[in-house]
């Protein structure tokens, strides 16, 4: 993969998570399990820009370079990651009317598709973290 496919795979899920932080910011009454995903989001958030920005400036034969190009991958963990967040948007802003709105203001999850997206959340979070930190190394 090369340096402009991986960074544009992250900018895509980057763009993708900060709809997702918006809604959950405006879901009104939310629960806890909202709550901690929109935590967790953001925190993702944070760490997909520190990735995008160390891409940028890796050099495409840098050992640390190839192994996090690999993330990006058909079906990597931020290809499903991505695929989670479009459901969730779908679901989100689908319907008509009044249900469309609804669906913007209210939490529409049960807590075992929250605890499913937090728990994508948190993998894709674990990875990257790590990738971040072999850079140091």
């Amino acid at each position: 993969m090369d340096p402009l496919s991986a960074a544009t795979s992250i900018v895509n899920v980057v763009q993708l998570t900060a709809a997702v932080i918006n809604y959950l910011s405006h879901v009104k009454d939310a629960p806890k399990d909202c709550v901690r995903l929109a935590i967790e989001a953001a925190n993702l958030h944070h760490l997909l820009v520190q990735l995008k920005f160390r891409l940028e400036e890796g050099k495409c034969n840098d050992a640390w370079y190839t192994t996090v190009t690999a993330l990006g991958v058909e079906n990597g963990p931020l290809d499903q990651y991505k695929h989670a967040l479009e459901k969730l948007q779908v679901k989100t802003t689908s319907g008509h009317g009044f249900k469309k709105i609804g669906n913007a203001l209210a939490w529409i999850f049960s807590k075992e598709e929250a605890m499913s997206i937090i728990s994508r959340v948190e993998r894709l979070k674990s990875l990257i973290q790590i990738a971040l930190e072999m850079d140091h190394l």
